[in-house]
């Protein structure tokens, strides 16, 4: 189904002032809904806060019919959906956070022609529901959010991307519109192809806003981050977030910046859901939390004054970091982008690169293994797939990319999670896309990384020029006084950012609740030896760094919580909703502080840094009588 329709461009401003109280476009906006509008595919790719959702949604209420929208974003589907609806627009959202029978009611609603928007995840194409309903919607656009990861030589590519231009056609090849943050000419090439887009609008931005500083800061040893990090926040107040690839150094720099007296949010995939949900709504709500985050965090948030953006370790891509740095200054005020260089980290993210890409060997010994399980199969979970095939690393994501390719193939169904992975089929060799563990897809992501190790080491000048240089761009005019290769880096900051209050200043704003520098006397000790489990791979020898300091905030608390409750022979805690921050005492002995919360329900875990030692133990609270104080 093609609807057509021509709106004038006062037309359009109307309906955008009318029903998103927006004066007008930004931009390309314009000009890429008439192409929508008229019927025309296309690309767009813009830098985070850009307004690349306009484009396909303000067609969705000029058409008659219904704009489906694909999107990876599970964790955001129902604040955009909730957003819309708020202004009257009738949308609605299908994943898998919802049960069977409310997914059903949602489908049918769509297939009645009641939405003007449908947000669905790419695997809601496989569902049978999904394919029977299908025929029935009035399906006039398709558009594609972060489409980046439909190309293989993307920073993010997803199987279920892969399979989007043959779903296109299934649904009788309405026009596509297809948006990202980035996208290099290979990339946006690769998206028009995969699409079989006809005669597409390309068009391609890059980081254009002038109020962002970029920056990188080369150290010489690990030990150097914290001193930095916790100095740029200390000096930039504000929200915040700090990008990490490990979820141990994540940890590990959330205690430091503790014994610092910085408090801080902690944000990563060993979370449960539930508490995912908490770090996020207190960040999106707050004027000055800062989040230490894996790069899970912040895809599709839509806050405005994110003041800076700081990298402790390399990104893999310059995609990635233009991606994650273009969340910051979204309101036009001064912000800051920095990138933390220690040249020992490219070989993690080299480790990730090889754990990205498994052969195509190791993805048939996969398939063998389960088929070799047969019946057992049942009683199978990932970790024995993960013993079988000797893997000891639990960063090691080959596993799961093999099993997410049977998934998209058909070839299995259901999930070690659900305890109902079944084979279906038989895998044929010739089914796998050609790039499916080439040596090709593993040399061009160990080149994207050579290209950040260039980027940080300043080859090119100025850093907007390397960017339009990585992105095929036009470059900027001059030196561009916004980056540390072409200004004075500190005076920029001192100029244009405003310090982090103290405790007492915060208190007097009546902004407790907020983070602040809180007085403290112990010394730091970044790199310390962290242990989050007997078992884990990551654990690293304590350094002499990481010895117990007396006198440390966690310390003093714990000591206090103990003397109030010393007297008392409180009954343990019966309840299971247990919070980061909340202090325990374990078998009646053991004192600490819960770092963070893993999983949900009877398989829940709780992170405890121990008073005593300040090391961290894994706690099943189920096993140990557990106490809150």
């Amino acid at each position: 189904m093609t609807d057509t329709k021509s709106f004038s461009p006062e037309e359009l401003r109307k309906l955008l002032r009318e029903r998103f109280g927006l004066q007008d476009f930004q931009g390309p906006q314009l000009e890429a809904i008439q192409a929508v509008m008229a019927g025309r595919d296309v690309l767009l790719t813009l830098p985070t806060g850009g307004g690349k959702s306009l484009v396909y949604q303000l067609p969705a209420l000029a058409l008659d019919g219904m704009v489906l929208v694909v999107s990876p974003l599970i964790a955001l589907m129902k604040d955009q959906v909730d957003a819309l609806r708020a202004k009257g627009i009738a949308a609605q959202y299908v994943n898998s956070s919802l049960d069977g029978p409310e997914r059903k009611k949602r489908l049918q609603q769509a297939a009645r022609g009641e939405l003007d928007l449908l947000y669905v995840t790419p695997e809601r194409f496989r569902s049978p529901l999904f394919q029977e309903l299908e025929a029935s919607m009035p399906i006039v656009r398709v558009a594609i959010d972060e489409a980046h990861c439909i190309s293989e030589w993307g920073h993010d590519f997803r199987p279920d991307y892969w399979r989007l231009g043959s779903v296109r056609r299934r649904l009788g090849g309405p026009p596509v519109v297809a948006v990202t943050a980035t996208a290099t000419p290979a990339v946006a090439e690769d998206i028009c192809s995969s699409l079989a887009m006809q005669d597409p609008l390309v068009i391609r931005l890059g980081i254009e806003r002038e109020n962002l500083f970029l920056g990188v800061t080369e150290v010489d040893l690990a030990e150097e981050k914290v001193t930095i990090l916790a100095e740029r926040i200390a000096a930039m107040d504000g929200p915040g977030i700090v990008y990490s690839t490990l979820i141990r150094d994540l940890e590990a720099l959330h205690s430091e910046l503790r014994r610092r007296g910085i408090h801080s949010l902690v944000y990563h995939g060993k979370l449960s859901s539930v508490e995912r949900r908490r770090m996020q709504e207190r960040f999106m709500k707050s004027e000055r939390e800062v989040v230490l985050a894996t790069n899970a965090f912040g895809m599709g948030v839509d806050k405005s004054d994110i003041r800076f953006v700081l990298h402790a370790q390399v990104p893999r891509t310059i995609e990635a970091w233009t991606q994650e740095v273009g969340r910051a200054g979204r309101d036009g005020k001064p912000s800051w982008c920095e990138l933390l260089y220690f040249k020992e980290d490219l070989a993690v993210q080299q480790n990730f690169i090889n754990w990205s890409n498994p052969t195509r060997e190791y993805l048939f010994s996969v398939y063998e293994t389960l088929r070799g399980w047969g019946e057992r199969l049942q009683i199978k979970d990932v970790d024995d797939l993960r013993d079988e095939l000797l893997i000891k690393n639990r960063a090691d994501n080959r596993v799961h990319l093999c099993l997410k390719w049977l998934e998209v193939l058909g070839v299995t169904e259901g999930s070690f999670e659900t305890n109902n992975l079944e084979l279906v089929r038989e895998l044929e060799p010739g089914e796998l896309p050609d790039f499916v563990g080439s040596e090709g897809k593993m040399r061009a992501d160990l080149e994207a990384l050579l290209g950040v190790a260039q980027f940080a080491g300043g080859k090119g000048g100025c850093r907007r020029v390397a960017l339009a240089d990585h992105f095929h761009l036009p470059p900027p005019d001059g030196p561009c006084g916004t980056c540390d290769l072409c200004t004075d880096a500190m005076a920029w900051r001192t100029e244009r950012m405003i310090p982090r209050p103290l405790a007492s200043e915060a208190a007097t704003a009546n902004e407790s609740a907020a983070p602040i520098l809180e007085a403290a006397s112990s010394k730091p000790s970044f790199g310390a030896g962290v242990q989050e489990s007997e078992s884990d791979p990551h654990t690293k020898p304590k350094s002499k760094a990481g010895h117990s300091v007396s006198g440390t905030f966690a310390s003093q608390q714990a000591k206090q919580s103990a003397r109030r409750d010393s007297s008392s022979d409180a009954p343990a805690d019966t309840r299971t909703r247990w919070e980061r921050g909340d202090w325990v005492r374990i078998d009646g002995r053991h004192m600490g502080q819960i770092i963070r919360v893993e999983g949900e329900g009877r398989a829940t875990r709780l992170i405890v840094e121990s008073a005593s030692d300040l090391r961290l133990r894994k706690v099943d609270p189920r096993r140990k009588r557990v106490e809150r104080l």
